[in-house]
C-alpha cells in the first residue's frame, strides 16, 4: 500500500506541475529535406521530404530557476526516393523522452541549463519494392544527455524576443537489430537471439540539435527555428544512417 500511495502521489504532483502557471509549454511543425540509407533494405541512399509534429513541455519542479522537469513527443514522417527517382522509401517515427535539468538564471539574460533525459523511440523505415525484406524496425531506449542555452533581452516591436539553442546527445541504451538478411519471418518463428544490443556513441551515434526564436505576443509567442537530426546504427554488418534539417513553426504558452 505504502509503494501503491507514493506512485499515486508522484503522478498528482506531475500533474499539478503540467497545469501550474509556471510551466513552459510548445507545439511545433516541422518541415525539410531528410537523407537515409539503411544497407538491410538497399545499398542505395534515399532522400526526398521530411516532415514533423512535436510537443515540449519545461517545469522549474522542485527549486524555482534551479532544478526543473523536462518533457517532449516528436513524431517524424519522411517520403523519400531513391536516386534514379524509381523507388520510394517511407520513414515513420515516435519519440518520447522525459527528465531533468539544472538550470542557471542570470541577469545579463544568459540562462543556460544542463540535465539528462530517459526515453524511447520507435518507428520503421519501409521499402515497398523489397518483397522479401520491406522494412526495418526503429527500437531504442536509453538515457541522453542535453544542454541548453537562452538570451532574453532582445526586443523586436517593443515585443520581447528569446533565442536559445539546445542539444540532446543519446549516450547509453538497448536498440534493436537483426542479422544481415535475416527475415522478419525467422524472428516471428523463433529466432530471437542476438535482437537486443548494447547501444553508445561508437555503434549508435545521435545528435539532436534544436535553435529557437520565440516572440513574445501577449499571452502567446511565435516559436520559429532551425532543427538538425542525426542518427546513425552500425551492428550486424548494417548501416544505417539518418540526417535530416527541417525549419520549425510553433506556439509557445
Amino acid at each position: 500500500m505504502n509503494i501503491l500511495r507514493r506512485i499515486t502521489l508522484l503522478a498528482t504532483s506531475i500533474v499539478a506541475l503540467s497545469s501550474s502557471s509556471f510551466a513552459e509549454q510548445r507545439l511545433e511543425f516541422m518541415w525539410g529535406h531528410q537523407t537515409t540509407r539503411c544497407t538491410y533494405l538497399s545499398p542505395l541512399t534515399y532522400t526526398g521530404p521530411g516532415y514533423g509534429l512535436a510537443y515540449e513541455w519545461h517545469h522549474p519542479a522542485w527549486r524555482e530557476n534551479s532544478v526543473g522537469m523536462q518533457a517532449r513527443a516528436d513524431f517524424n514522417y519522411g517520403y523519400l526516393l531513391s536516386p534514379a527517382k524509381n523507388s520510394r522509401m517511407y520513414d515513420l517515427t515516435l519519440s518520447l523522452e522525459w527528465g531533468v535539468e539544472r538550470l542557471w538564471n542570470t541577469e545579463s539574460g544568459f540562462n543556460f541549463s544542463a540535465g539528462a533525459t530517459v526515453g524511447i523511440d520507435g518507428g520503421v523505415l519501409y521499402l515497398p519494392r523489397n518483397g522479401n525484406n520491406p522494412a526495418q524496425a526503429l527500437m531504442w531506449a536509453g538515457a541522453s544527455l542535453t544542454a541548453r542555452a537562452e538570451y532574453n533581452k532582445i526586443k523586436l516591436c517593443r515585443k520581447p524576443l528569446s533565442i536559445s539553442e539546445s542539444i540532446e546527445i543519446p549516450t547509453l541504451g538497448a536498440f534493436f537489430c537483426p542479422s544481415y538478411g535475416e527475415t522478419y519471418y525467422e524472428i516471428y518463428v523463433g529466432n530471437h537471439s542476438g535482437l537486443a544490443h548494447f547501444g553508445w556513441w561508437g555503434n549508435r551515434p545521435q545528435v539532436k540539435s534544436r535553435l529557437r526564436a520565440d516572440w513574445q505576443l501577449g499571452k502567446y509567442a511565435l516559436t520559429l527555428g532551425f532543427d538538425y537530426r542525426f542518427q546513425g546504427l552500425q551492428c550486424n554488418d548494417i548501416t544505417t544512417r539518418l540526417a535530416q534539417c527541417s525549419g520549425v513553426i510553433g506556439i509557445k504558452f
